[in-house]
């Protein structure tokens, strides 16, 4: 080879050489390559609200559970964690617990003026560890951009974001995560970010925030289109779709209570409840002694008793690459395939019939008798939002016409109230007979959200009911239909998602 070949073609052949050493030892030749870098495995772990009313104190117990996850089954990986403003003046998480209905807490004048809620809110600095930073945009952008650069083509990265998202009405690719100082971060710009990664490391996602859907065009080219994938080993798991509110986030710190998707993904990789107790059926479903990403998936679908409607990608691509021809010739069968299965599974643990028109009937009956509870309850709490409001406006007219310093709150002057007229307020207002009637419209208006929040948990077990049946019939029309690159492109995203942490 002559020494005066270029510079550039130099390199071009070294890299050729490079390709047939590895392409040789693969093949059992005995040229041996040399040796590689240890593969590594990474997490990045982004949580918190936009500003502190949104920072609740679940996401930070979400945040820290899924730390402490990571660090005991996957001690080696590393772990980075942005979480909320991150600096040591700024108290960035907010507390709730039911307030007491008494004047000490000026609980009265907060039912008058519509804060009874609000007056259970307590603010502090979080109590996260080792943060790399805060999640302000311009600040997590360029981090996440450099650390997916930094990856290996043997390694593996896995993203968890636990925060809120916001919708695109436009377009499903806008739709954007909330990040500190209401910041947003939209599906093309994080898939921008993730393009820095080699495209043979397997990178991750798992999204829990309203309309986290949307997401799912991370394995898109520049999310926009949708009838192939990137050239990169992505693929990922969403609380929701891409138009739905997800489980309510809740300041309160009763672990307990706590049905995220969160709780039970990661409940699944690491076999016990947030509680500390094990779990009752173990998520290990090929019983291989490893729970992959996809099994803590099924294991967030069968077990949560939420408002949650999860998705992968995988069944994302499944739902995308249906033909139209096919979608209308092929609405009943079921067939027994892991989806079918599944269906089946929760069905029975809904008490519902296992399969066939037995159980879409029951289905219908039961959505329609769940359907129509909704629609009392949304009705009740119409009018008593009306009945409330026109008390509120009574007593606080009432209230201002002998204090007028009450209507301005923010001002000295309403704290001189405070100062000096405030028990004799307090006493005027709950001795009038329409202050008993604010107290029980307004717990009965709370204890209406809570059902509500029941009754929409319940009818969304039935939806999941209905996905997996469908997804059973779209995996099987794939297995009949589908072209060889179509299977090869559902293969690498059931292999990313079959991935232990």
């Amino acid at each position: 080879m002559s020494r005066l070949m270029s510079s550039p073609r130099r390199s071009a052949f070294s890299r050729l050489g490079a390709a047939l050493l590895a392409a040789l030892a693969l093949m059992g030749g005995g040229v041996s390559a040399a040796p590689q870098a240890a593969a590594r495995s990474h997490v990045w772990l982004v949580g918190g609200g936009p500003d502190p009313d949104g920072s609740q104190g679940q996401i930070e117990l979400n945040v820290l559970w899924v730390a402490d996850i990571v660090r005991s089954v996957a001690p080696a990986t590393s772990l980075k964690v942005y979480f909320a403003d991150a600096s040591p003046e700024v108290r960035d998480v907010r507390i709730w617990s039911r307030p007491a209905d008494s004047r000490e807490n000026l609980q009265p004048l907060a039912r008058i003026f519509g804060q009874q809620e609000f007056n259970g809110n307590q603010y502090r600095k979080h109590r996260v560890p080792d943060i790399v930073h805060g999640t302000r945009a311009d600040l997590l952008a360029p981090s996440l951009a450099r650390e997916f650069g930094a990856m290996g083509p043997q390694d593996r990265g896995l993203f968890v974001f636990n925060g809120h998202g916001l919708r695109d009405l436009s377009d499903r690719a806008g739709n954007t995560l909330r990040l500190w100082d209401d910041t947003r971060m939209s599906v093309r710009e994080l898939e921008r970010l993730a393009t820095n990664a080699p495209p043979s490391a397997p990178l991750r996602f798992v999204f829990t925030q309203c309309y986290s859907g949307g997401f799912m065009r991370l394995i898109r080219p520049d999310a926009r289109d949708l009838r192939t994938l990137a050239a990169y080993n992505r693929c990922g798991f969403a609380a929701e779709s891409a138009d739905r509110l997800s489980e309510g986030c809740s300041a309160s710190i009763e672990v307990g209570d706590y049905r995220d998707y969160t709780t039970y993904f990661f409940a699944a990789l690491s076999g016990r409840h947030r509680s500390g107790q094990p779990l009752e059926r173990s998520p290990d479903r090929d019983r291989d002694g490893q729970v992959t990403l996809h099994e803590a998936h099924v294991h967030a679908v069968i077990e949560g008793y939420n408002a949650d409607l999860p998705r992968s990608t995988s069944e994302t691509y499944l739902e995308r690459w249906q033909p139209a021809w096919l979608r209308y010739l092929d609405t009943t069968s079921e067939p027994d395939n892991e989806y079918g299965r599944l269906a089946t599974e929760l069905a029975l643990r809904l008490k519902l019939p296992a399969r066939g028109t037995m159980l879409q009937r029951a289905l219908g009956t039961r959505h329609e008798q769940l359907g129509r509870r909704l629609q009392a309850i949304d009705e009740q709490s119409r009018q008593l939002e009306g009945e409330i409001s026109r008390i509120q406006g009574d007593l606080k007219r009432g209230l201002v016409q002998r204090w007028p310093e009450a209507a301005h709150a923010h001002t000295a002057a309403y704290v001189r109230f405070l100062a000096t007229e405030l028990g004799a307020a307090q006493a005027y207002v709950t001795a009038r007979p329409d202050y008993a009637q604010l107290v029980e419209r307004q717990d009965r208006h709370a204890a209406l959200e809570l059902e509500r929040v029941a009754v929409d948990r319940d009818l969304t077990q039935l939806d999941k009911v209905l996905r997996l049946r469908q997804l059973s019939r779209l995996l099987d029309q794939f297995e009949r239909f589908a072209t060889p690159s179509a299977r090869r492109e559902y293969q690498r995203l059931i292999r990313c998602e079959r991935t232990p942490l």
